[in-house]
């Protein structure tokens, strides 16, 4: 189980590794990965599920981000990256201002997609985006979902996958993030904003890493459309005006949903969230509800 009984012994063994004490070691989140702040170093640590080689892809994608001058976070070069400690992948990263006072706004987040679609095809294997098996495959491994939801969810997915195997994308394929965020954008000290998390980068339709800023807006951000506007005038192009959009926004829901009911626990306040996420597509919630951030 990935918890955090289970990390902080990796995160000590990575600490003696560095010749630094991980006393005061912090954690910061433990969903996907663990990630722990120590001094001036962020560390993050895969499940052991993922294994290295998604891990070195990571590793890749951010040194030719580098190169390339693009804003991003930076591995530290205290180590060869990635590390294998315990069977978890690790990569030690410099810390950067998480901006809690002064947020990423989806206007900044706009300049930078703007900019990461403008780059060429990077020299790294990267996998192609396939939400449709990704979605299967974490309804399939789900535990806290009752047979009645997955059928609802299966059925939902069938008919978003008729639709996504038909759609035209005027925009094209490139890298893509795959989850941009205001969330996953953090600040240098000099106040510039950086994209952040590279394990979901992928070759697929730029209009995927759009969908996804429009569904944090209306599901997360009280500003809702005013703040997908800011990011539509930064980013230079209207996805709404592409007819396609609505459900390629709803297929990046579905697959919320079910990477995040794959990842909870019966009896949290992660799985109590899922299933009133699923309660809100039964009620076919045509004005979105909030979500709680997981």
């Amino acid at each position: 189980m990935f918890i955090e009984a289970r990390t902080r012994p990796v995160l000590a063994e990575v600490c003696r590794h560095l010749g630094i004490s991980d006393a005061d070691a912090s954690l910061l989140r433990h969903h996907t990965n663990a990630v722990y702040a120590v001094g001036d170093l962020v560390i993050k640590i895969a499940p052991e599920e993922f294994g290295p080689d998604r891990t070195r892809v990571v590793v890749a994608v951010v040194q030719w981000l580098s190169e390339r001058q693009f804003p991003t976070v930076s591995l530290s070069a205290r180590v060869p990256q990635p590390l294998l400690v315990g069977g978890h992948a690790v990569t030690v990263w410099e810390r950067l201002d998480p901006a809690h006072d002064e947020p990423v706004t989806t206007s900044e987040l706009g300049t930078l997609l703007r900019e990461l679609h403008a780059l060429p095809d990077p020299p790294v294997s990267l996998p192609r985006l396939q939400p449709i098996d990704n979605v299967r495959r974490s309804l399939d491994k789900a535990t806290i979902i009752s047979a009645e939801d997955r059928d609802l969810l299966l059925k939902r997915l069938e008919s978003l996958a008729a639709r996504w195997s038909v759609m035209d994308f005027p925009l094209g394929a490139s890298m893509i993030q795959s989850d941009p965020q205001t969330r996953n954008a953090l600040r240098r000290f000099d106040r510039t904003p950086v994209l952040a998390d590279w394990d979901g980068a992928a070759l697929g339709p730029r209009e995927w890493d759009l969908a996804t800023v429009a569904v944090h807006c209306r599901r997360f951000n009280l500003r809702g459309s005013a703040a997908f506007a800011d990011f539509t005038a930064a980013y230079g192009w209207d996805a709404t005006s592409w007819p396609g959009f609505e459900d390629l926004c709803e297929l990046r829901e579905l697959q919320m949903i079910a990477t995040n009911a794959r990842k909870a626990r019966a009896g949290t306040e992660a799985a109590a969230e899922v299933l009133r996420r699923i309660g809100g597509l039964r009620q076919d919630d045509r004005e979105p509800c909030q979500w709680q951030i997981l």
